[in-house]
C-alpha cells in the first residue's frame, strides 16, 4: 500500500515536471531582465508581457494559455512546481518586476503578515485627536484583518505607541523586502 502511494506521488511529480519541460519549449525566461519570450524553432521569437493582473496570456495551436508570470519564473529557474500553500513575493513590492533576484517563495501566512505591515505603514496606522474629548487621542490600525482602536489620554504615550507600531511593521518589511 505504501509502495503504491509512493509510485502515485512519483508519477504525479513526473507529470508536473513534464509540464515545466513542455512550457520551457514554448516560453523562454530571462532571469536577469525578468522578460518572457515566445520560442519558435528554439529561438526567441517575440517578447510577451504580463497583463495588469500578472498573467501571461498567449495562444499556441489555437489554444489559449494563461500562466501567472511570477510563479512561472520561480518554476522555470528552480525546476519545481509551486504548491498551493506558497506565494511568490516581489521583494521590492513592485508587482511588475519579474527579475528572479526580486522573487521569493514564501508561505501564505507570511505573505499576509507582509501585506498587513505594508498596509499599516501606507496609511492604516493613524494617530488622530479625539473628536469629542480634547485631551484624548485615537490610535487606529489593522491587525489580523480587524480594525484596532485605542483611546489614549496622554499625547506622549500615544506617540510612543504609534512609534512602537511603526517600528514593528517596519521590521517585518525589512525582514522580507528590499528597498532602495
Amino acid at each position: 500500500m505504501i509502495v503504491q502511494d509512493q509510485l502515485n506521488v512519483d508519477a504525479k511529480d513526473k507529470g508536473a515536471n513534464m509540464n515545466i519541460i513542455e512550457l520551457k519549449q514554448l516560453i523562454d525566461y530571462d532571469l536577469f531582465d525578468g522578460a518572457f519570450y515566445i520560442l519558435k524553432n528554439n529561438c526567441r521569437y517575440r517578447r510577451i508581457f504580463p497583463n495588469e493582473d500578472g498573467y501571461l496570456i498567449f495562444y499556441k495551436n489555437s489554444k489559449r494559455l494563461k500562466f501567472k508570470a511570477n510563479k512561472l519564473a520561480i518554476e522555470f529557474v528552480q525546476n519545481i512546481i509551486v504548491q498551493k500553500d506558497k506565494v511568490v513575493l516581489h521583494k521590492n513590492l513592485d508587482e511588475t518586476d519579474y527579475r528572479y533576484i526580486n522573487l521569493k517563495l514564501i508561505s501564505k501566512k507570511v505573505f499576509n503578515t507582509i501585506k498587513e505591515a505594508h498596509r499599516n505603514l501606507s496609511g492604516y496606522l493613524k494617530l488622530q485627536p479625539h473628536a469629542k474629548d480634547v485631551f484624548s487621542y485615537i490610535l487606529s490600525w489593522k491587525e489580523n484583518s480587524k480594525d484596532k482602536i485605542i483611546v489614549v489620554q496622554d499625547i506622549v504615550i500615544a506617540k510612543r505607541l504609534y512609534t512602537k507600531l511603526q517600528l514593528k511593521y517596519a521590521k517585518i518589511l525589512n525582514k522580507y523586502c528590499v528597498f532602495d
